[in-house]
């Protein structure tokens, strides 16, 4: 049960929310638009009570004695989430604020508390026209049909999958869709916030804001979506684009790819230092194309489960000698920070840097693989997730599984396992993970 529904009537439109909005309305004729209105309406509220903890590991090159990242060895939480929804003929309203208290726990240091509130989503859609839409607030903008990364997404590449009861952070828009026909739609939208407050058109460091065009077309059996946008900080243009097609009853095939030119992320570099060098963007200023591509496939068994396999290439990753001076580097500022010396600032700042290299993915070439139930099925819904480097050989096994115990009650767990050793992307900080809580639907 994911929403409540008050009321399905036929749609008033516009002129009825001006007419309350103006006072052209009688008394009595303004309560019972109002009335109307409201009937039009949706509402619902979950609460989430979950924990986690966490297999710091020990040792870590990246990370020692948790001086840098600080992660959490365990944390529990309680989340409200609220959605409200007003939709007629010609107008939509929605909004999603959330709520959020945490505990973390971090062993001999003691817990932390953080009290949080904001909106995840807030937009108001107008339809002046039947194929033409324009909103404008706070919105996930999400396309494409991988499941490892989205690579045709410059807003989401991580597009959050991995973890089925987290949400996407939302980030503030305006967009317009035009949709000549059923099966052609454009879409031009500028994102001017980044979901965090923080709204302005051009900034040197931080939030850039980006302006995009998209096109897609919807056939019988496959779609296809192109976009090209920008970010407005002395960035170069991002092409992406997807495609999937079903062929029969039990394959889909899909691809999906990113293009730009230049990076700003950090790669490390040979230095006469104490840590023996340092991470600096190398290709900020070059031609160099940057490319991440994504090809897969999903089939589903005559049970209803589905499999899916997809392979990602990234050339914006390091290459097998960049891996090897990454770690090196942070073995050196890791041996330092960890005995008194004047050069502890400067290991701190080179590992902070390490772990903050803007680099999406540490490597360039992966395999993923995921398996589903139908989720139709009476019982349990679950998903096993499995993603490997396939340059350094490590990485990171997940299943996660969902009941519903009651009508309004649903309790879901989230194990993470990593592997590899301790110069390796998915083994560099976490060993494991678990994560178990409930579900409540008040309205």
């Amino acid at each position: 049960m994911r929403s409540k529904r008050i009321a399905v009537f036929s749609p008033a439109g516009l002129p009825l929310f001006v007419g309350l909005l103006t006072g052209g309305l009688g008394t009595n004729a303004k309560a019972q638009a109002f009335q109307e209105l409201l009937e039009q309406g949706s509402a619902g509220l979950q609460v989430l009570a979950l924990d986690s903890e966490r297999g710091l590991r020990e040792n870590s090159l990246l990370n020692p004695g948790n001086r840098i990242a600080r992660l959490p060895a365990g944390q529990t939480e309680v989340e409200g989430r609220l959605d409200l929804k007003l939709a007629t003929d010609t107008f939509e309203v929605s909004l999603k604020p959330r709520a959020r208290f945490e505990w973390r726990r971090f062993g001999e240091t003691g817990p932390e508390t953080r009290l949080d509130a904001w909106v995840n989503q807030g937009l108001v859609t107008l339809y002046p026209v039947q194929s033409l839409a324009v909103s404008l607030g706070r919105d996930v903008l999400m396309w494409g049909p991988s499941n490892f990364r989205s690579p045709s997404n410059p807003i989401y590449f991580e597009n959050g999958r991995n973890n089925p009861m987290r949400e996407l952070r939302g980030v503030d828009v305006a967009q317009a869709t035009w949709s000549p026909t059923q099966a052609l739609s454009l879409s031009l939208l500028h994102q001017f916030g980044d979901g965090r407050g923080d709204w302005q058109w051009e900034k040197e460091d931080g939030f850039k804001a980006l302006s995009l065009l998209k096109v897609d077309y919807t056939a019988e059996a496959s779609v296809v979506g192109l976009n090209a946008s920008k970010r407005w900080a002395h960035e170069r243009p991002h092409f992406g684009a997807f495609g999937q097609t079903t062929v029969g009853e039990a394959l889909l095939l899909y691809a999906e790819g990113g293009l730009r030119q230049g990076t700003s992320a950090l790669y490390p570099e040979r230095l006469p230092n104490a840590v023996g060098g340092a991470f600096l963007p190398r290709h900020a200023r070059d031609h160099r194309l940057i490319y991440s591509a994504l090809a897969g496939g999903g089939y589903t068994l005559d049970s209803g489960h589905t499999v899916y396999l997809e392979y990602l290439s990234n050339n914006e990753g390091y290459r097998w000698a960049d891996g090897a001076r990454y770690f090196d580097i942070a073995t050196r500022a890791s041996s330092v920070l960890t005995l008194p010396s004047p050069d502890a600032a400067l290991a701190g700042q080179t590992l902070g840097a390490a772990l903050n290299n803007g680099l999406p993915l540490l490597g360039r070439h992966y395999l993923f693989m995921q398996v589903q139930n139908n989720p139709t099925d009476t019982g349990p819904t679950w998903q096993l997730r499995y993603s490997l480097n396939l340059v350094d050989g490590s990485g990171q096994a997940s299943a996660y599984a969902e009941w519903n115990v009651w009508s309004r009650v649903a309790l879901f767990a989230l194990g993470v396992i990593h592997h590899g050793g301790p110069r390796t992307e998915f083994h560099s900080l976490l060993s494991q993970s678990i994560l178990v809580g409930a579900r409540g639907y008040v309205l």
